[in-house]
């Protein structure tokens, strides 16, 4: 797909992966729109951004309110018009033993990892459909593909947007508008930002190494994703390991695999955004 003049949305574009992913949508020349719930980070993204000469459209928007989420998707309707792309990236997460958390934050994470995604989708998939023409792409986890200790919740949401993203892909070629598609993208842990402290053992750091920089995920979802229309990359691309070991091994082997990468410990040195942040 040629990204020249495509108007794309990208959640979380503040910082971190949307960030990163915005910097390389704007070196292909497309119309990018920022969305964070954090006005700061989001006024120094885009300052930052047009002090680079990039003309680029924000607006504040906590994805986890479906009113604020439709308003706003009016106003880039008329302001701007149907947009071509969009990019749910915004997610958050609280490690952790699920039981050592409140409701409120688990609420939150399900809230802000997957529910946001069905009021953005259902804002703008409805004109992709209309045209046969568009893109969604819906960032989710290596956590899909295997579960871990003090991620529960977290993971359990990004097994929901791998399924969501699936099954949309299948309604929507039922319903003859194979011009839609739908991508879900699976980083492994990033070592700084969101996921920093969280460590494998040498064999895992092998086999399933962490991802070094956001740009390497930003990478994979204009290029393999967009550009190239692939269903679900990983990143690394040796996480497909995961996908082909789930399907020779039963469960109790594959939860024995997994531990000697070091999964069971993990999260035991894990120093990132405790607080969801």
């Amino acid at each position: 797909m040629n990204l020249k003049n495509k108007i794309v949305l990208v959640t979380g574009a503040a910082k971190g992966i949307g960030l990163a992913t915005v910097k390389r949508l704007l070196k292909k020349e497309a119309k990018v729109i920022l969305w964070d719930f954090q006005s700061d980070d989001l006024n120094t993204a885009v300052q930052s951004l047009k002090n680079e000469g990039h003309d680029v459209f924000s607006q504040v928007c906590d994805v986890t309110n479906k009113e604020q989420v439709y308003h706003n998707a009016e106003v880039i309707k008329k302001e701007i018009g149907d947009i071509d792309i969009l990019i749910n990236n915004a997610g958050t997460v609280y490690t952790g033993y699920m039981l050592d958390r409140s409701d409120a934050e688990l609420e939150n994470m399900i809230n802000v990892n997957f529910t946001s995604m069905i009021y953005t989708i259902r804002a703008f998939m409805p004109a992709m459909l209309e045209k046969n023409k568009g893109h969604i792409v819906n960032i989710s986890s290596a956590s899909s593909l295997i579960g871990a200790p003090k991620l529960a919740i977290y993971a359990a949401t990004k097994w929901a947007v791998m399924g969501l993203t699936e099954s949309l892909r299948m309604e929507a070629i039922k319903m003859g508008k194979k011009g839609v598609k739908f991508s879900s993208v699976h980083p492994n842990f990033l070592k700084k930002g969101l996921f920093e402290g969280t460590k494998l053992n040498l064999l895992g750091s092998i086999f399933a190494p962490g991802v070094k920089s956001h740009d390497a995920v930003a990478k994979v979802i204009v290029n393999k994703a967009i550009r190239w229309g692939f269903h679900s990359p990983k990143v690394p691309w040796i996480m497909n390991q995961s996908v082909l070991l789930r399907a020779l091994l039963p469960s109790s082997l594959l939860i024995k695999f997994g531990n000697i990468y070091g999964v069971n410990n993990m999260m035991d040195e894990y120093t990132g955004y405790k607080d969801g942040r």
